[in-house]
């Protein structure tokens, strides 16, 4: 049997499990009543997608040998709802103290009083524990002045300014969690190809890699051709490119605004959401998916999102857009072999050009983004402080999804306090250096130095890459989907609406039903909110 025919019986079996482990709900036990009376047993549950599970049974053993608070994992499960069902069955049903969630509604369950029944919030406030001062890191800044500010906000339901909830934090979010564009480190290397600054500069390289092998695709050395992309149809993963590429024309706080459901005057209208920056994106997006375009082997557009993995890993693709999360979903392919793959910086929108007054084409463009990354320490004389700001702003955006990454403590514990020291000690250098070391390199979204951390030197190529642009001269800004806001969470208002997936709109030939252009695309998802524009304004009690 050779390898690719082992790798996809590996797979079949994993399929096999996770199919069964849904069946099952992947539980290590039934949370039971030993919080009720006898000896205090503070319980932690898991929802186990992307990051796994034993980073908190490595954790419930530290904690416990630190304070003497015996602490296990109670229950792991795979899916989201089956954890949701068990946090509102209230505390006859549930003993669970911690959750660690994959929750993008959380703040949907907050807002609602009596989800828990008897209980004017579902989840215990944890402003005590992002006021206290994060351990081990040498500082006296306490959780929240470290905590990204993305992450925290996605952690905070409202406020005064914000028009809604009450300003307190009620989640941690346990992931820095980075999707964007992964390459092959080895075969950038072997055809001495340099990383993209611009989107322009990233379809001529990808028209460049069409070429390598004599005038045609190279091979790798099983014989197969190296395409420069690889996506699966059945999943939306080229949105991790879309929304940067949105972000970084309209600017992060349009973005944002937008998916607050408010204009740029805090106006709440549909109109929000025809913005210039998605049609740009959709514009690129199209491109990149065509499929005359030749960037990408046609019999990968039915395959499993696990299959085209497996190509990329394969080295039958130089890139592909996924999470840090590939190598843990990947590691029983790949045993004992290295993945040296890498997150790149994603090309900045060649079309913010339009936007700019001094850095007025492509050129200049490119000799601006090598100013800001510290290629050169000479400014470009032509460049205005306000594109300054604007480019080194869009070099930085990068998507992230660790909103939906997030624990919290049920209102209903009986142990709440020594669950919000847990959670402390999770966010204490100790237990990121667990957690980091049990997860692939996963850590919470704090801003320390993660080169300091024992596990770093062990880290893969990915999660170096990763951790290297977080503390680069610009540094990371991450965007994603707001879901704290009530026209996110209650309104439906989001980034893509996914009717149908760019993949399928963009990646069909022409003459296929569900293609669309950009145009269409874009023009498609407005008309699709403005629909229900007024009663999405009315379900998250939001007015002008």
């Amino acid at each position: 049997m050779n390898r690719k025919t082992m790798k996809k019986g590996m797979v079949c079996t994993l399929v096999m499990v996770m199919l069964l482990t849904l069946l099952s709900g992947c539980s290590l036990g039934k949370a039971t009543d030993t919080n009720e009376g006898g000896d205090k047993k503070l319980q932690i549950g898991v929802v186990a997608r992307g990051y796994g599970d034993e980073y908190l049974k490595k954790l419930a053993e530290a904690f416990t040998k630190k304070t003497g608070i015996e602490t296990v994992l109670a229950k792991s499960t795979y899916d989201p709802g089956a954890m949701n069902s068990q946090v509102v069955a209230g505390p006859k049903h549930n003993q669970l103290d911690v959750i660690f969630d994959i929750n993008a509604a959380a703040f949907a369950s907050l807002a609602k009083v009596n989800y828990v029944e008897g209980y004017e919030r579902a989840f215990a406030t944890l402003n005590d524990v992002y006021d206290s001062v994060a351990e081990g890191y040498g500082t006296d800044k306490t959780i929240k002045e470290l905590f990204f500010p993305y992450a925290l906000n996605a952690c905070t339901w409202g406020g005064d300014e914000a028009g809604f909830g009450d300003g307190n934090q009620y989640f941690i979010s346990y992931a820095t969690s980075l999707e964007g564009l992964i390459y092959n480190v080895d075969l950038f290397e072997k055809y001495n190809l340099s990383e993209p600054k611009t989107t322009n500069e990233f379809f001529a390289l990808m028209d460049q890699m069409k070429r390598l092998g004599g005038g045609t695709y190279p091979k790798n050395e099983e014989g197969y051709a190296i395409y420069p992309y690889v996506f699966s149809g059945q999943v939306n993963y080229t949105s991790f490119l879309s929304t940067v590429w949105w972000a970084q024309y309209d600017g992060v706080d349009n973005f944002n605004r937008a998916l607050e459901g408010k204009d740029a005057k805090g106006v709440y209208t549909a109109n929000s959401l025809k913005s210039p920056g998605k049609l740009s994106a959709f514009n690129l997006t199209s491109k990149l998916l065509a499929a005359n375009s030749g960037y990408w082997n046609l019999n990968n557009f039915s395959a499993s999102f696990t299959n085209t993995q497996l190509a990329f890993l394969d080295k039958q693709a130089f890139m592909m857009s996924s999470g840090e999360w590939i190598e843990r979903e990947m590691e029983n392919n790949f045993a004992g072999e290295s993945m040296n793959i890498a997150f790149m910086r994603i090309p900045v929108n060649s079309d913010i050009v339009q936007k700019c007054d001094s850095v007025t084409d492509e050129e200049k463009l490119v000799e601006t983004i090598a100013y800001i990354d510290g290629d050169t320490n000479v400014r470009p004389s032509y460049l205005s402080d306000a594109d300054l700001t604007r480019i080194s702003e869009a070099r930085s955006v990068y998507n992230s999804e660790g909103n939906q990454h997030i624990a919290y403590i049920p209102a209903y514990s009986n142990m709440v306090e020594e669950a919000k020291e847990f959670l402390k000690f999770f966010l204490s250098k100790e237990g990121q250096e667990i957690m980091s070391e049990y997860s692939y390199g996963n850590t919470a979204p704090l801003n320390v130095d993660v080169t300091s951390f024992k596990t770093y030197e062990s880290m893969s190529v990915l999660q170096k890459s990763k951790y290297n642009m977080l503390t680069s001269q610009t540094g990371l800004t991450l965007v994603g989907n707001n879901y704290y806001h009530p026209m996110a969470y209650v309104g439906g208002v989001r980034a893509f609406y996914n009717t149908p997936t760019m993949e399928t709109a963009f990646g069909t030939i022409e003459t296929s039903d569900s293609y669309k252009t950009p145009l269409e695309l874009w023009e498609a998802e407005y008309n699709m909110m403005k629909a229900s524009w007024e009663r999405a304004m009315k379900n998250a009690g939001v007015s002008n």
